[in-house]
């Protein structure tokens, strides 16, 4: 069903619209429209929701539509057209589709009702600046990494009680007890192991961090550095996640106050339903009027409500048992859902906002987006089935499409100049050690520079480097040397250690992939072809005007 509802969102009407004047919009029933599909209105609300926050409603009441606009409603017109058919076949009055959006309905109040109690609420700057830190936070970090825990601890120690930590590395390094870990660069969180990383978060810089011990040895660590790159994405995500924090606290305090006002819970006969027990069991229970929770101005909640509700939620499979135990842990956070939603649905009620236009265009939107899915299912799904030909002879002529990638293995040495980097390049084809030259070659790039990429024998798939990697290495076979001038001015010698060529994946593993993908384009055609029949039979208008 939410793949169906993905796939009206492609629809294109290809008919010819009837053009209305374009000197702002019509009123229908009060309110601006813009279409209007065999006399029922298409209103500016419900494209302006279809858009989102980018919609430009002072742009559309003025009649002007952009090429975006007018394909959201292509997509509004069709579904209009659809439901008019599927109204002739009963499907809009089926008890499944009722039942749905009885359910939904009552969500959809709630929801209203909610944006209406936090509008105009803003994110506290502070609690986001803080946030936003947190996300975006990265360090630089020395560390040693010691195979002996004993000599890791007298490192630890040492610089725990005053001595500079290159001091005891240097040490360490010289005697071979430990190795350096790490680069110069700056890293975020995930880059690290999560016990490092656990333990960072609490770190300043300069302060040395606690001694951590992981499967590949004991690790000694400082913080060197640490800094908070702009990064708009996240800006916006801290943005988002303080606001939805605080609207909860509204909405939970809203809700508190109501159960003050309104509601009493029975404890006592809550307690006393025990649907672990063989008498009288779930189905007696089910018919249990006994009142659980009485809320002012509407029905109360009976043990039968709740043992409902707990059944629908637990009561699945085989293992009665376990399920009986779950409805009895969950009966009072069960009750408790029940009553805050019974307590909000009465408030939005009394609110009158289940009588608003915009509660209302949601519960339609709704319904129709199940009317069109029990359409798409009956009349246009079984003309759309793939058969086994299809898809093995999609395979065969898109066998590349279905191919592991390309994968190397690269070691590169970075140079400030080119003649060092071509010298480096003659060197490692004429057989020279890689470590000696990355050890002893001159005019290297320093580690930490600013957009210097490192290869260090790890697989690397080809596709994803740079567009002049790409062709720098392009044909590379094992042992071959390239040379790579960046774009950030350094120069590469890359040492090809081995290259893994592209592999097709076995058909079986690849069929299922295949054939969604070719039955969501059969598909979408289909219905595409079905509304173009459909719009031949209707009168369409549009009084949207499409902007130069």
């Amino acid at each position: 069903m939410r793949y169906l509802r993905l796939v009206v969102t492609g629809f294109l009407v290809v008919s010819t619209w009837v053009p209305a004047a374009a000197q702002g919009l019509p009123l229908k029933n009060g309110r601006p429209a813009v279409a209007s599909v065999a006399g029922n209105a298409i209103y500016l609300d419900e494209l302006v929701r279809d858009a989102g926050p980018s919609a430009d409603r002072a742009r559309l009441r003025q009649g002007l539509g952009t090429a975006r606009d007018f394909e959201l409603l292509s997509r509004l017109v069709n579904i209009k057209l659809v439901m008019q058919e599927a109204a002739t076949m009963g499907l809009d009055e089926t008890p499944e589709i009722q039942r749905q959006v009885e359910v939904t309905s009552r969500e959809i109040l709630r929801e209203v009702h909610f944006e209406r109690l936090v509008k105009g609420v803003t994110p506290d700057p502070a609690a986001v600046e803080k946030l936003f830190r947190d996300m975006v936070r990265e360090w630089r970090t020395s560390s040693l990494l010691f195979q002996d825990e004993a000599a890791a601890r007298r490192a630890h120690m040492e610089i725990a009680n005053g001595a500079p930590f290159a001091d005891v590395a240097a040490r360490a390094l010289a005697a071979k007890a430990a190795r350096a870990e790490g680069d110069d660069a700056f890293h975020p969180k995930k880059d690290y192991l999560p016990p490092i990383a656990a333990a960072l978060s609490k770190l300043t810089a300069g302060q040395l961090g606690p001694f951590i011990c992981l499967q590949a040895g004991c690790v000694v660590f400082t913080v060197v550095d640490i800094r908070y790159p702009e990064n708009p994405a996240a800006r916006a995500e801290a943005r988002r996640q303080v606001l939805d924090q605080q609207q909860l606290v509204i909405m939970k305090a809203h809700e508190q106050k109501l159960r003050k006002q309104s509601a009493v819970v029975k404890t006592a006969v809550l307690k006393g339903v025990n649907y672990e027990a063989e008498k009288p069991g779930i189905d007696a229970l089910m018919k249990d009027k006994r009142v659980v929770a009485d809320i002012k101005g509407v029905p109360p909640v009976t043990v039968g409500d709740l043992t409902d509700y707990l059944r629908f939620q637990f009561f699945h499979g085989s293992d009665r048992d376990s399920q009986r135990r779950r409805m009895n842990e969950k009966k009072e956070e069960a009750l408790d859902a029940m009553v805050g939603r019974r307590l909000l649905n009465a408030e939005a009620i009394r609110m009158g906002i289940d009588k608003t236009t915009e509660y209302r265009d949601r519960t339609t939107g709704y319904r129709e987006s199940l009317v069109f899915d029990a359409f798409v299912q009956k009349v246009v799904a079984p003309d759309s089935k793939m058969r086994e030909a299809e898809v093995k002879g999609y395979y065969d002529g898109h066998v590349k499409e279905y191919s592991s990638p390309e994968m190397m293995r690269i070691r590169s040495l970075a140079f400030t100049g080119r003649p060092a980097a071509e010298k480096a390049v003659k060197q490692l084809r004429e057989g020279a050690d890689f470590g000696w030259l990355a050890a002893n070659a001159s005019g290297q790039v320093g580690r930490g520079a600013p957009g210097l990429l490192a290869f260090d024998g790890q697989p690397f798939m080809t596709t994803s480097m740079p567009e002049g990697l790409q062709k720098a290495v392009v044909g590379a076979k094992a042992n071959d040397v390239r040379l790579w001038a960046s774009p950030q001015g350094h120069y590469y010698a890359l040492a090809i250690q081995q290259v893994v060529a592209p592999k097709p994946r076995p058909y079986e593993e690849v069929r299922d992939e295949i054939a969604k993908k070719l039955y969501a384009e059969k598909l979408k055609k289909n219905i595409e072809e079905y509304a173009a029949k459909l719009q031949a039979r209707s009168k369409v208008e549009i009084y949207l005007k499409k902007v130069q």
